[in-house]
């Protein structure tokens, strides 16, 4: 997936026809669960990131020298600089799937608003304690926007992992990163009402700054 200036996540999916707004040419947030459906948005930034393992795996496909990388240490807080903006982000270790693939939370937060990106989830919530000191503050002061992998959801069917998660954290704002429309369960677990109001992607995904 690939962040804007302000950090929000989107995954570019073949066939669809983008903005430069949407097409977020930011650095590249590379996670096992995107392994295979890489598509790049043009003139983005070239910097990539993601856990010491996903890197590895990153650089032994047919990279440009012009990337640069950077590792995301477990419950570290990372500062990321590119083009003139800043953002923090956590890579929250979240256990193992049943094929051992790992997951991983981000959590991001840019100075205005407060984000998790959620694109892999184990069974089990007992992650979330061990998490870093920065996170748990994000956690008390409340979870702006949640982003989901619409992956993760099998129509007419509640994935249990999620909806716990979803139901623990109570974001204020939940969206897909594809940008698809998600399931009454899921958007019933926000913090506030905004259930019956219509919203474009791009102009929903704006009022996260109104904290």
């Amino acid at each position: 997936m690939f962040l804007n200036d302000i950090g929000q996540p989107s995954i570019l999916e073949k066939g669809k026809v983008y903005s430069s707004y949407e097409e977020h040419r930011g650095p590249l947030l590379f996670t096992s669960a995107a392994l295979g459906e890489l598509i790049a948005p043009q003139n983005w930034c070239q910097l990539a990131v993601g856990s010491q393992l996903d890197i590895s795996r990153l650089q032994s496909y047919a990279v440009s020298e012009s990337w640069t990388f950077e590792i995301l240490l477990p419950n570290k807080p990372t500062r990321l600089v590119y083009d003139e903006n800043k953002i923090t982000i956590t890579l929250i270790p979240a256990g193992r799937k049943e094929n051992g693939l790992e997951c991983n939370l981000f959590y991001i937060e840019n100075g205005h608003a407060r984000y998790l990106i959620v694109d892999c989830l184990s069974e089990y919530l007992d992650f979330l304690p061990k998490a870093s000191g920065f996170f748990h503050t994000g956690l008390r002061q409340g979870i702006d926007v949640m982003y989901v992998d619409e992956k993760l959801l099998v129509e007419n069917q509640i994935n249990e992992d999620l909806y716990s998660l979803a139901d623990l954290i109570r974001p204020k704002f939940i969206y897909g990163l594809r940008q698809r429309e998600l399931p009454k369960w899921l958007l019933d677990l926000r913090r506030i009402d905004d259930r019956n109001k219509k919203y474009s992607v791009l102009s929903v995904q704006n009022d996260a700054f109104k904290v």
